[in-house]
């Protein structure tokens, strides 16, 4: 099983979209994944109207209840989510602390190993609290990076914080930075890619980018992925997001350990 924390020290990025539409593009693609939101603003489950539900991340982290049994299943068996579940302002902080150094986001991959192909962590954002937590948990990193300018200047610190990670003997990686809200149209939000392109080194730009598209408001709204907006025609932002999986999923590490190649017509 791997582990993959979406993180930003920016808000706003479009981090959240990124978790739900990619882990369910990777679902749908075969892989059994499960998506923790870590966040105690809940995004994912103001993002999702779901069944009532007793299973949280925080009464794991509370009260020690197993993960299997929190886990809340959707119409494609291969995709559950974790909520964060119920915390207050006054709870965030010990919140935070109890996730901070990883151990029980380690914890709750273990318990979930055997079920499970990936693990997906939505974060917070800014680089404190149960983002680190994540971190210290996942092998992989992948951040969104908005295609405005403000947002370029804050990949500094996002290298930074991986860095001071991995001196610390943790060995989570960066996979790399997904290009968001893109506006072709737009000098400014172009130059911002044209940057990217440009100063980042190649393997570390992901080729598919994330345009801005009112589909994603409109999918948030509807509490469901892209990908369910409609079954008979999904919008393209979906494919989009079934290509970014495509894209990450042998740099990932997964594998459904099929032979690639045309299959016979007949059984």
């Amino acid at each position: 099983m791997k582990s993959l924390a979406i993180v930003s020290q920016k808000g706003g990025v479009g981090k959240t979209t990124l978790a739900l539409n990619l882990s369910y593009s990777l679902a749908r693609s075969g892989y059994r994944t499960l998506l923790v939101d870590t966040d105690p603003q809940g995004a994912i489950g103001h993002s999702l109207a779901g069944p009532d539900h007793d299973g949280s991340l925080a009464r794991i982290v509370e009260r020690g209840d197993h993960p299997m049994s929190s886990l809340l299943a959707t119409r494609l068996p291969q995709f559950s989510i974790l909520p964060v579940g119920q915390v207050g302002p006054a709870a965030t902080p010990d919140f935070f602390g109890r996730l901070a150094d990883g151990t029980a986001l380690c914890r709750l991959l273990n318990a979930v190993a055997s079920n499970f192909d990936l693990v997906v962590f939505d974060t917070p954002s800014g680089f404190t609290g149960s983002t680190i937590g994540a971190l210290k948990a996942s092998n992989w990193a992948l951040s969104p990076l908005q295609s405005e300018p403000i947002a370029l200047r804050t990949l500094p610190q996002l290298l930074e914080a991986l860095a001071q990670l991995r001196e610390g003997g943790c060995n989570v990686a960066l996979l790399g930075v997904v290009l968001c809200m893109l506006q072709q149209r737009n000098d400014d939000s172009l130059a911002v890619a044209e940057e990217a392109w440009t100063r980042l080194p190649p393997d570390l730009v992901v080729e598919t980018t994330i345009p801005r598209d009112p589909q994603a408001l409109a999918a948030s709204t509807a509490s469901v992925p892209l990908g369910l907006m409609s079954l008979r025609r999904p919008p393209p932002l979906a494919l989009v997001f079934d290509r970014l999986a495509a894209e990450l999923a042998p740099k990932i590490g997964l594998d459904l350990g099929e032979e690639d190649g045309p299959l016979s017509l007949f059984a």
